[in-house]
């Protein structure tokens, strides 16, 4: 990448947490920033406010951004939300609405900037999975499972840009401090038969959380991404996440799932 060159990008997400940190750090590198948030937010870089699951709205702001730029270089996902209770008890519009912001929320913006990128012969693509798409997390099997999803949309996608310049890759953060733990949505009529153990789950996984790495050591990883000619497919950021992966995929996945089953979902 060259560094006397302008590059445009786009982060959704960039009201706060890895999103805005993001921004930031990409700002200080002399990127042209367009933060896209679903909230009205005070802002150092370019905003737009914008819904993922609202295409005329994505689109429109792309249109916006690349006529006035001539440019769409780096695309960074980071809009997502989480949500926690039972499989069994989460309400559809629940599940639906998880999917829709994570899950199609990429898809969206991935399908809307794909136009530009083919057009200038170049684009970077970063979207954001998960340790927990790779080892899910029990109570919070929705927001895994999208995760997982993002990952293989990713891989599959890589596959088809090639040819046109465009690369796509994969970030997958562990325990991040960020305002996403307060605004996780749970699903408070749980059944009974449920006991502790969602509480229990969510509250470990909120500890870990808060205890967790910095969004600015994820936006690290993210630049590295964005400014390599040939970023990894799957980037897991921090080295206790890396060997968590390692063992799970040496060790039997029985005993990678029975783990997870003491630390997240076991009776007490």
């Amino acid at each position: 990448m060259k560094k006397d060159k302008k590059y445009v990008a786009v982060i959704t997400g960039a009201s706060s947490g890895i999103g805005l940190a993001t921004a930031k750090m990409l700002m200080s590198k002399g990127v042209v920033v367009y933060g896209l948030a679903y909230n009205d937010f005070d802002a150092e870089f370019n905003y737009s406010k914008c819904d993922v699951t609202n295409i005329a709205q994505i689109e429109a702001t792309l249109k916006s951004i690349f006529d006035k730029e001539g440019q769409i270089d780096f695309l960074v996902n980071c809009a997502g939300m989480g949500i926690s209770g039972s499989v069994e008890n989460s309400p559809q519009e629940q599940i639906q609405k998880i999917y829709n912001v994570n899950f199609f929320g990429t898809v969206n913006m991935c399908k809307a900037v794909l136009p530009y990128m083919r057009k200038n012969n170049f684009g970077h693509i970063v979207n954001i999975s998960s340790v927990a798409g790779e080892l899910p997390i029990p109570f919070q099997t929705f927001y895994s499972a999208t995760k997982a999803s993002i990952e293989s949309f990713t891989a599959g996608l890589s596959m088809e840009v090639k040819p046109f310049g465009i690369k796509a890759v994969c970030v997958l953060p562990g325990d991040t401090k960020t305002g996403f733990t307060a605004a996780r949505e749970k699903n408070t009529t749980d059944d009974a038969s449920y006991g502790a153990r969602v509480n229990n789950s969510v509250g470990q996984m909120e500890k870990d959380e808060q205890n967790g790495m910095t969004p600015e050591s994820v936006a690290k990883v993210i630049c590295k991404a964005l400014f390599k000619k040939n970023p990894k497919p799957i980037n897991v950021v921090g080295f206790k996440y890396k060997l968590f992966l390692l063992l799970a995929k040496i060790l039997p996945k029985r005993f990678a799932y029975w783990v997870l089953y003491k630390m997240y979902a076991q009776k007490n």
